[in-house]
């Protein structure tokens, strides 16, 4: 009876209390324990009541069978196995069920098997529990042979059925399937069941139809926290990260169902992608203030450190890493890349080390992070340690290591090494070919990067994807004809309605002269264009001497939605300096501050020195450097203004650009040159061979220059 109203502290005190106790005493609290989900205490009777030698009831085996699944203790459901043999209790369908039930949630999905395909007679849980197995396992193909073996056998699917065949499409991501059964379940009217429904949202989010299921979410008459979670997942998983954040507020306005760790472990990466810091600080207030465990969940603490990483509050994740109680792999990597995200990838190499020194085991995330590190820095006697380590582990057999140590060597200007870990591989994927092809182009081997790139059309296994093709449109930025060829292969592929590609075809054909055909692509663009796309094309008007129509694009971006921005500024500017249009450029730097709030960087500020220079106004050029912010002026600036003087042969500012260039950058033997040139366009012998001196004395050496055949 107690056990019945779910009063088991009354039900233990009684058994406690009897002076005699019988099998049926023991048969019955067990499976007062099993119906109210003690499955330790379930399993603890069990055993006292072996040991006294009571025989256990058909539910005592059947409950004691289910503890050792929901426990995962398989050793102890094993020996039940074996008492199950022994017994008799093989011939009874539910215990048969029970342990194939235990052994497809320990995903030993062989003897859940053999058990189904040794029963003389099977019910509709048999059935259920092999396909919720295999679903959970993710092995789909055989979730959807059973069912359709269990159809042969004339077996109606019932919810749990299809609870395992929706998960299955989800796996699958077939979402044509998912729809049928979609429609099928609205037929027969089971999403009433607040599972089917949540398992169609969960469905369609990893199908990676956020909007499909928006609307299946809407339409659940009734809403657990598992639904919630379903489309808050789903919406961060797929990029949407707004509305994963709205509909965690909705959930707090609207439900009475509080948010749990899963809730809080999917909102925060999406809050984290927004990059605005006061939304990860609300969602930690939220966390302390609710009690979550953020210092013993390592999955929440990850992700909160992750997220303030990302929105570049390197101190605060630094703080929370070093509060939780055990980080594992995951969260030293996110404190590794923290690190890079930040600029201080030096850092980020010493935390490995630390990660090293408390004996957590690097995997292969880890490392593809360090080797970035190492890249970022432009270390190759680092880089080729870290190689090394890769080898002798043998994380060199992955191929994200492989890619990521590709991209180290480029980084570290080591080309050779590059191209020959990459004819080495046995297996690539595009992301490889990416890789290497970008390379090529960020050194100027736009040749070479070409000739890798038929060779990957000559390769089926791998075709050009969104980055490949935006490579190779940089590539053929300053090769006549390459630009039509490269974009007859968009068309063909596909891929010409992808704003990125076109953007980057834009930028080709402008920088290759062909400014018409770049006008002709960015007006067909229509509603596609993004704010790249009206920046690219200011700056093309501008390398083409079409000063007045980058103007008139400004009224056209602001109609279209877009608001100018800092690149937008930096494209006019550049357009005026290469036209000659001083008057307007100086318009643009004013209205850049004052009617758009932008603060000048650097580039604007190189930008107007260019223009003045050009236009050999280099008093106002010298003026401008001096009105810059204290401490904001750099060599880039001065460097500006010495072209200019070279160009103009204005001896006296070249003379005090070379004197803030010796104290900003005395190691750059460029600016050396540079002014070595400038005295001697002046004839100014003796000076000229005086800033030449740190060449003859071994203190600086001119790099010579490569040509592509010597590559």
């Amino acid at each position: 009876m107690y056990v019945k109203f779910g009063r088991v502290r009354d039900a233990v005190q009684l058994f406690e209390e009897m002076p005699i106790r019988d099998a049926f005493s023991y048969n019955s609290l067990i499976w007062g324990f099993g119906l109210n989900g003690f499955h330790e205490e379930v399993l603890m009777v069990f055993e006292q009541m072996r040991a006294l030698e009571f025989s256990p009831d058909l539910g005592s085996v059947a409950q004691a069978i289910l503890a050792c699944g929901e426990l995962g203790c398989i050793q102890k459901g094993a020996l039940i196995h074996h008492y199950v043999s022994r017994h008799g209790f093989g011939s009874h369908v539910e215990v048969v069920n029970s342990l194939i039930s235990m052994y497809t949630k320990v995903n030993r999905l062989d003897e859940a098997r053999s058990l189904f395909n040794d029963m003389p007679k099977r019910d509709l849980v048999s059935w259920n529990s092999m396909i919720l197995g295999y679903a959970r396992s993710g092995n789909w193909v055989e979730t959807f042979n059973l069912f359709r073996s269990m159809k042969v056998e004339n077996f109606g699917p019932n919810c749990i059925t299809f609870l395992g065949l929706i998960l299955a499409c989800g796996q699958a991501e077939d979402l044509v399937t998912g729809k049928s059964i979609h429609g099928h379940l609205i037929c027969a009217g089971l999403l009433r069941d607040v599972r089917v429904g949540t398992s169609i949202v969960d469905m369609y989010s990893k199908c990676g139809r956020a909007d499909c299921a928006h609307e299946a979410f809407e339409e659940l008459q009734e809403r657990s926290l598992v639904s919630w979670n379903a489309l808050i997942v789903g919406y961060s998983q797929n990029g949407y990260d707004y509305e994963s954040v709205d509909l965690f507020r909705r959930m707090l306005r609207e439900s009475n169902i509080k948010p749990d760790s899963v809730t809080i472990a999917n909102v925060v990466p999406a809050c984290a992608s927004l990059a605005e810091l006061h939304r990860i600080q609300s969602v930690h207030g939220f966390i302390v203030k609710k009690g979550f465990g953020l210092y013993s969940d390592v999955v929440l603490g990850t992700a909160m450190v992750d997220a303030y990483s990302k929105c570049l509050d390197i101190e605060a994740a630094c703080f929370l890493f070093s509060c939780i109680e055990k980080p594992n792999t995951a969260t030293w990597n996110a404190m590794i890349s923290g690190y890079n995200i930040n600029g201080q990838p030096c850092r980020g190499l010493q935390i490995f080390l630390g990660m090293l020194q408390g004996e957590v085991l690097p995997d292969s995330v880890t490392l593809v992070t360090v080797l970035q590190s190492c890249g970022q820095i432009g270390s190759l006697k680092q880089g080729m340690l870290f190689h090394g380590y890769c080898s002798c582990r043998g994380f060199d057999s992955y191929v994200t290591v492989v890619n990521a140590m590709i991209d180290m060597y480029i980084r570290c200007g080591c080309i050779e090494n590059a191209q020959l870990l990459f004819n080495s591989m046995t297996m690539r994927n595009t992301v490889t070919w990416n890789t290497i092809l970008c390379g090529f182009v960020k050194m100027g081997l736009s040749v070479i990067a070409l000739k890798l790139f038929r060779k990957m059309l000559l390769d089926d296994q791998h075709k050009p994807d969104q980055v490949t093709m935006i490579s190779i449109a940089q590539s053929s930025a300053f090769s006549v004809g390459h630009g039509e060829m490269i974009h007859g292969f968009v068309l063909k592929i596909g891929l010409d309605s992808d704003t990125l590609v076109t953007n980057s075809l834009i930028d080709s054909y402008a920088k290759n002269g062909s400014i018409n055909n770049a006008w002709s692509l960015f007006e067909q663009m229509g509603h596609s264009r993004d704010q790249t796309s009206w920046n690219v094309m200011i700056a093309g008007c501008g390398i083409n001497g079409q000063g007045q129509e980058a103007f008139s694009l400004i009224p056209r971006m602001e109609e279209d939605g877009f608001r100018p921005n800092s690149i937008t500024f930096i494209s006019l500017l550049s357009s005026c300096s290469h036209c000659g249009m001083l008057d307007d450029g100086r318009q643009s730097f004013d209205l850049m501050t004052e009617k758009y709030g932008i603060r000048p960087s650097l580039e604007h500020y190189t930008c107007m020195i260019d223009m003045f220079g050009r236009a050999g106004r280099l008093e106002e050029a010298y003026w401008l450097i001096k009105s810059m912010p204290e401490g904001s002026d750099c060599d880039v600036v001065w460097g500006a203004l010495l072209s200019a003087c070279k160009l103009r042969m204005n001896v006296e500012l070249g003379q005090l650009a070379g004197e803030q260039l010796s104290r900003l950058a005395p190691n750059n033997c460029g600016y050396h040159t540079l002014l070595s040139n400038v005295y001697a366009s002046a004839e100014r012998w003796d000076e000229a061979a005086k800033a030449r001196e740190v060449f003859e004395d071994g203190r600086l050496i001119k790099k010579p220059g490569l040509s592509v055949m010597m590559m």
